[in-house]
């Protein structure tokens, strides 16, 4: 059984992920996710938002790459990973203790938004022999992300333009249902599938 002391934390990204490399390299991804907890007024029987917790959590190599590429301030996220607690001393020379999370899975929360997966292409295998000549991957086993502009030649422009089409009219559940199912598989949704 592992000891390992892990969590998993349901929030929002607080602040644009940072890259910054190691002494030796390595490639480290810096993010702050905020967890708010709701809790219902007893007189009222409001609803009203509680004290934010702050998280900094760790993404290391390929995992941090993804998500500098991926993750935004505010977007909904979800987090897995070990705890990890450090000591430092602050400005004052007093010792601070604080209690980080490297990051196994990090994860754009679905219950509160839609998401484009793109999955990374593997790289070509050289035929002379030579790795380093197609930019296959270096000693350390995974290649840079050299432009995140290079992914969007992935994107169907006009499968694209047709989804924020359909956000943009509004569509209710059962109409947004009806078209990702396709037709003829829709047998539980009331609304007919909008034709293009």
């Amino acid at each position: 059984m592992s000891q390992g002391g892990y969590a998993t934390v349901v929030g929002f990204v607080a602040q644009d992920p940072v890259q910054r490399l190691t002494k030796d390299g390595t490639r480290v991804t810096d993010l702050r996710v905020g967890t708010t907890r709701r809790v219902q007024d007893r007189v009222t029987s409001q609803w009203r938002d509680a004290d934010t917790s702050y998280f900094s959590v760790s993404c290391w190599r390929r995992l941090g790459d993804h998500v500098r590429a991926s993750l935004r301030k505010g977007d909904p996220v979800v987090v897995k990973g070990r705890l990890r607690s450090r000591t430092y001393d602050d400005k004052n020379g007093q010792p601070k203790y604080v209690v980080d999370i490297v990051a196994d899975t990090v994860g754009h929360d679905l219950n509160r938004g839609v998401a484009n997966y793109m999955r990374q292409r593997p790289l070509p295998v050289s035929v002379d022999g030579d790795p380093a000549a197609n930019g296959a991957p270096g000693p350390a086993g995974e290649r840079d992300l050299a432009d995140e502009n290079d992914m969007v030649d992935d994107v169907d422009e006009e499968a694209m333009e047709r989804f924020e089409q359909e956000l943009g009219d509004g569509l209710n559940e059962a109409e947004f249902a009806a078209q990702a199912l396709g037709e003829g598989q829709a047998a539980d949704v009331t609304a007919p599938p909008v034709s293009y």
